[in-house]
């Protein structure tokens, strides 16, 4: 085994660093992507499908999905901000890591409201949809 050289590595501990720094930046960024593409899709998506009845089903398996999406960009989110943290963020000079921690948190807090807004009102329950022919409306 031989010794890396001095000139290819400043420091050990810029290397890992900067990777950090990358993936939080990263993570951060498809996680904050993702969240905004399922509220999105909560918001202009949701409410036609729950309305029109004829696949109610089809209407939960969607409700379900975009509220395990939503746990999803929430653990990533988390991720990224631990990346980030441990890629130097709160060290001077390490704007990277400082970003990547940054975005995190913001889609640390778009995932969180969405997994709230699954939560409190996931749009199906026993009993709400009646299905009955000509009867394509949310029930009480």
């Amino acid at each position: 085994m031989t010794e890396p050289d001095s000139e290819s590595v400043s420091s050990p501990g810029d290397r890992p660093g900067r990777g950090l720094a990358v993936a939080a930046v990263s993570v951060a960024a498809v996680s904050f992507a993702l969240g905004v593409a399922t509220w999105l899709a909560w918001l202009l998506v949701r409410p036609r499908l729950l309305m029109g009845g004829s696949y109610p089903i089809v209407a939960e398996v969607f409700v379900l999905v975009l509220g395990a999406l939503w746990f999803l960009a929430l653990l990533a989110s988390v991720l990224a901000v631990v990346f980030g943290l441990l890629g130097g963020a709160r060290r001077y000079g390490t704007d990277l890591a400082r970003l990547g921690a940054l975005l995190g948190g913001l889609a640390f807090v778009v995932a969180l409201a969405g997994t709230v807004a699954f939560t409190s009102n996931p749009g199906f329950s026993t009993g709400q949809f009646d299905v009955r022919p000509g009867h394509a409306t949310l029930g009480r």
